[in-house]
């Protein structure tokens, strides 16, 4: 699971929550339970720096008690930084202690608790229906097949709503076109299904077969487009992109590096001189029992 840092997490969600589907986020919300005797408890399954809270929490009324587990300690102390620079930006009273921080948000209090756990290992050692609702962001075209073969037997076995955000579907289209994207394109692709620690990854594949799965099983599963809009206004997220489809295609495919270099020089001139912009297509999935 490398390649995931604070800093880039950081970079990304302005694009993550400009492209998030609002109508499968409002309909996960009302899916979720409204106890009248204790807060709503979402789960969020390797949660990095805690995006989908910031991104749901406004949108569920009610007092909130989230669960963020994710393998990397890294992330999970950088995400009571994030959060809390984050409410305070919102002009929302923040409360740190040493295992929960709370926000005092507009319609109750927002807790958050964080937990290290391999979930390639132990995803069964959590108990799903003891949650009104899961989430999780950015991971599932990380892992393999027979990962999301457990991971649809868990959800239903615990019959709860899931929303799954932001799960890349393959498509990377630059504009102005280039004629070595195709190749760029490809190697990208062949690259996704290394193993990140899951078995090899499904990659592209991974929203629609979760949902195949899901349906298979008797629960509604419900796909919308969540695609990044990388503008030309955008010049350093571009250049990033440039340079990770770059390195990737040559530890891939590096038989053609001399191409890749050539579509390199050619990316980031465009893109310093304004002309370049870049959609990454990606998949939100919403499951209800």
């Amino acid at each position: 699971m490398s390649g995931f840092d604070a800093n880039w997490l950081r970079q990304r969600e302005p694009f993550d929550l400009a492209a998030r589907s609002d109508a499968l986020a409002r309909a996960f919300v009302g899916a979720l339970a409204a106890p009248a005797d204790r807060p709503r408890r979402l789960l969020d399954l390797a949660g990095g720096t805690a995006a989908n809270f910031r991104a749901l929490a406004p949108l569920i009324d009610g007092d909130q008690q989230w669960w963020l587990l994710d393998l990397d300690p890294a992330l999970l102390a950088a995400s009571r930084l994030e959060v809390a620079d984050w409410a305070r930006s919102q002009n929302l009273v923040v409360e740190l202690s040493d295992e929960v921080l709370r926000i005092r948000g507009p319609g109750g209090t927002w807790a958050l608790r964080s937990g290290q756990i391999d979930l390639a290992e132990s995803l069964e050692s959590v108990d799903a229906s003891a949650f009104d609702g899961v989430t999780t962001t950015a991971f599932l075209d990380l892992v393999s097949v027979d990962w999301l073969d457990r991971l649809a037997a868990w959800v239903c076995a615990g019959k709860r709503p899931l929303l799954a955000t932001l799960s890349v579907d393959g498509r990377r289209i630059w504009s102005p076109a280039l004629p070595d994207d195709g190749c760029i394109g490809e190697a990208f692709r062949r690259h996704q299904g290394g193993d990140k620690g899951f078995g090899v990854s499904i990659g592209p594949a991974a929203a629609p077969e979760l949902a195949r799965r899901l349906q298979a099983r008797g629960r509604s599963a419900q796909l919308d487009p969540s695609d990044w809009w990388v503008a030309p206004s955008t010049p350093d997220m571009l250049e990033r992109m440039a340079r990770e489809a770059h390195s990737v295609a040559c530890e891939a495919d590096p038989a053609h590096r001399v191409a890749f270099d050539r579509w390199l020089a050619q990316r980031c001139a465009q893109i310093g001189s304004g002309q370049a912009s870049l959609v990454v297509g990606h998949l939100d999935l919403l499951s209800i029992p």
